[in-house]
């Protein structure tokens, strides 16, 4: 009985804990530079993935770690540039990723509908 007490009392916490990693929401993103000029397209897919567009460097794939609101490329492309930002997502379900990387600051938005 006390086992059974113990394992719905566990089961029970477990589900009233917030989330403690938050992955970015997945699609596929319009980047540009500071200036506003083009810069290339982020796909993310689920769990950090992601496909990455670029004229200025090579196409390529890896991963990013997100902690809260917070993403840091851990490989891939963006990792040799050193990308490290954060998103936030609005009430309409908008999100838009703000980075600093090597090669300058990058914003990533959804394309307008």
């Amino acid at each position: 009985m006390l086992r059974k007490t113990l394992l719905t009392a566990t089961t029970m916490l477990c589900l009233t804990l917030p989330a403690l990693a938050q992955f970015p929401p997945p699609g596929i993103y319009d980047c540009s530079r500071a200036d506003g000029s083009a810069f290339g397209t982020l796909t993310l897919f689920v769990a950090g993935d992601y496909d990455f567009v670029t004229d200025d460097m090579p196409r390529g794939q890896g991963q990013v770690a997100s902690s809260g609101s917070q993403v840091q490329a851990l490989s891939g492309p963006l990792a040799d540039i050193e990308l490290r930002g954060s998103f936030v997502t609005d009430d309409h379900g908008d999100t838009v990723f703000d980075f600093e990387t090597s090669m300058g600051a990058i914003r990533c938005a959804l394309p307008p509908r």
